[in-house]
């Protein structure tokens, strides 16, 4: 499971047929610890479906990344974004640049982290297509699957979704695992960060 830092020019000899779900990371440094985790917890519990992770460092780039991934017969794209309050504004005009470009029903958007946990209804109204709610690695892993086999994403726990009606419909509570099950990082991905030794606010962002 490569890690592209640029466009890759064509698929992976060692990839044997376009996979299911190609994870393309809106890579900030702002972010990258928490995005370690996400992948670490990727390659740690590894879904029963072809995927592969490419990062882009900015809009632009990660708009062609997820052209590259649909011209290569990804079936499903996954873009997830994090970010804390401050930059909320800024990466909601960085998604519309990003769809603007690549327009296409088989990519999905999530927005995960502090102020996607905090305000969902914020997120889905920006133009994501799901807010990860709580602790995302157990969620990450769970919709990477969804996507691959096809399954009705209000089965994934952890996200919330645009209702019938535009309200934000939440799929239930994450999964909090132990900390030892999942690293702080991908060492497959060649992606480090610090060894994480606390969970974070007790309080849980109240």
């Amino acid at each position: 499971m490569p890690a592209y830092d640029l466009p890759p020019l064509h698929l992976p000899a060692q990839t044997r047929r376009p996979p299911d779900v190609a994870v393309v990371v809106r890579y900030r440094k702002a972010v990258t610890y928490g995005m370690h985790a996400l992948l670490g917890a990727l390659e740690a519990n590894p879904p029963e479906v072809a995927h592969e992770v490419w990062l882009g460092r900015t809009a632009a780039e990660t708009a062609e990344l997820v052209r590259t991934a649909l011209d290569a017969g990804a079936t499903r794209v996954l873009v997830p974004w994090s970010f804390y309050s401050p930059d909320a504004e800024a990466m909601a005009a960085e998604l519309a640049e990003v769809r603007a470009a690549v327009d296409d029903p088989r990519v999905v958007h999530v927005a995960g982290g502090v102020h996607a946990t905090a305000e969902p209804q914020q997120i889905l109204d920006a133009g994501w297509d799901l807010a990860a709610i709580g602790e995302g690695e157990a969620t990450f892993v769970s919709l990477v699957a969804a996507l691959g086999r096809g399954e009705p994403l209000t089965g994934v726990p952890g996200l919330a979704l645009r209702d019938t009606d535009g309200t934000a419909l939440r799929t239930g509570t994450s999964v909090r695992g132990p900390l030892d099950d999942t690293p702080s990082f991908a060492l497959g991905l060649h992606r480090f960060g610090p060894i994480e030794i606390t969970r974070g606010c007790i309080y849980s962002c109240r």
